[in-house]
């Protein structure tokens, strides 16, 4: 059986629905499957890394990878690039990841295939909910292959339910959990690196460290922590707030730092390589993402993976209530699940878990041990490869 799927996000490039496309990839060509990755292509340095797989990797032309901004041409290119792989390949099913794979292929005029979409919250929440008008166009053509679709996959409850607020049939959505790598889970923290970074961001040994791993856009919460920081820092509790990632709202945030008086407090360590990230996860003591919905950004979480990610490392999360994070974190039990612009709530979430050691181990344990049970890498791809092979 032939499977083709069509992302415009995958390794080298950094996200969530990259290291998901991966997974997929590799997990399908390992169940015996004939699997082909339709992706952008970020530089020449990709053919190292393709070379590297067990499945094939097709690389879409530059004008594909302008990621997140709707354009003509990236729609266009992808397309046309989608129109050519399934006269080559030919697929069985086809499994399409990202908004961009979505709006390509509701313009096909015919799908001589079994089509499995990965839906997520934003897609939901933002194309076919939203209020902008060059939204709402695009999201008519999503929406053409959701209703066209064999199964839509959605990584949480509640995109399930945003989808079908937007008319979506229950019985189209599959609630699939995005899965935490079996090395995510099993490596053992490196007190060599651990130290290393510790050095490299002048942290010294005994501070704590506040983690958060996203990319520097608004609604994920960067800032709502750095505000709750001076109440924190107040209370006599000694620590860093570590930022992995890049984005455009980074300068903003530095800012912010200035004006709220934290900046000696704050660390941006920029974009980290998806395998470096799991020592950002055992050097911190919280990991903490109090994301929120930005009205005018129309912009909401369906299952972050970071999330998963720092509770499989046994870390304490903070989490926002939008999304599909609540449904990872047990409030009082493996961390909390907070209004992002509560202030004080978040404030005071960091100060408990700071203030009592014990009971933040309890938390990153208990954490831990439910991605064990529910969001693991094997769990999600066996539901994926029920869908393909169901006669």
């Amino acid at each position: 059986m032939k499977v083709l799927i069509y992302t415009h996000e995958f390794p080298p490039f950094l996200g969530g629905l990259a290291t998901e496309s991966y997974m997929l990839g590799n997990g399908i060509s390992q169940a015996g499957l004939d699997v082909t990755v339709l992706a952008p292509l970020y530089s020449a340095q990709d053919k190292d890394l393709d070379n590297s797989l067990n499945f094939r990797v097709v690389r879409m032309g530059r004008f594909a990878r302008n990621h997140g901004i709707p354009s003509p041409i990236k729609e266009a290119a992808g397309l046309l690039s989608l129109i050519k792989a399934l006269y080559e390949i030919k697929p069985d099913v086809v499994i399409f990841i990202t908004r961009e794979a979505h709006t390509a292929g509701g313009l096909l005029p015919s799908l001589p295939f079994r089509v499995i979409v990965r839906v997520a919250g934003m897609e939901a929440f933002g194309y076919l909910l939203g209020k902008r008008i060059s939204k709402r166009f695009l999201g008519l053509s999503m929406k053409r292959l959701y209703m066209r679709a064999y199964k839509i996959i959605s990584p949480s409850l509640s995109t399930k339910e945003l989808l079908e607020k937007a008319g979506i049939p229950g019985d189209k959505i599959d609630v699939i959990y995005n899965g935490v790598s079996n090395y995510m889970l099993s490596q053992e923290p490196n007190p060599r690196i651990l130290e290393g970074l510790r050095s490299k961001f002048n942290i010294k040994s005994g501070e704590k460290v506040v983690l958060t791993v996203s990319r520097l856009v608004p609604g994920k919460g960067q800032d709502a922590v750095i505000r709750a920081m001076p109440k924190v820092l107040k209370e006599g509790n000694g620590f860093k707030y570590l930022i992995v990632g890049e984005g455009g709202y980074e300068q903003k945030l530095k800012e912010l730092c200035e004006k709220e008086g934290v900046s000696s407090k704050v660390i941006f360590a920029g974009s980290v390589p998806q395998s470096e990230v799991i020592n950002f996860y055992d050097l911190c003591d919280i990991f903490i993402m109090p994301n929120r919905t930005i009205k005018n950004a129309e912009n909401i979480e369906g299952l972050p993976n970071v999330v998963l990610e720092a509770a499989s490392r046994g870390k304490p999360v903070i989490a926002g209530i939008p999304g599909g994070s609540k449904e990872v974190i047990e409030h009082g039990e493996s961390g909390y699940v907070v209004n992002g612009e509560d202030i004080n709530e978040i404030a005071m979430c960091i100060l408990d878990l700071l203030n009592n050691e014990e009971k933040a181990l309890a938390f990153g344990l208990s954490a831990r041990q439910r991605i064990k049970r529910i969001f693991t890498e094997e769990k999600m791809i066996d539901s994926c490869l029920e869908l393909i092979n169901i006669s």
